[in-house]
């Protein structure tokens, strides 16, 4: 197992969605990439939604006032 950081802070979407996609697609089963976002649809709607949809587990974390962290496990 593998820790991955993927830092979108100042990004929206779709392009929030598209980068995580991009990375997950990456990785090995039993990584973790961590998410770091300022984009509030990313963190609570449209990120763990779709991981969710793919099989992925995810937690989404408020780190500080608009400030998440995704962990997204991959299976």
């Amino acid at each position: 197992m593998t820790e991955y950081k993927l830092d979108i802070i100042g990004k929206v979407c779709p392009y929030c969605l598209l980068a995580v996609r991009k990375k997950v697609k990456e990785l090995s089963s039993g990584d973790v990439l961590i998410v770091k976002t300022d984009h509030p649809p990313a963190a609570n709607d449209t990120i763990p939604t779709d991981m969710k949809k793919l099989g992925y587990g995810v937690k989404s974390t408020l780190l500080e006032p608009g400030v998440w962290e995704l962990k997204i496990n991959v299976p």
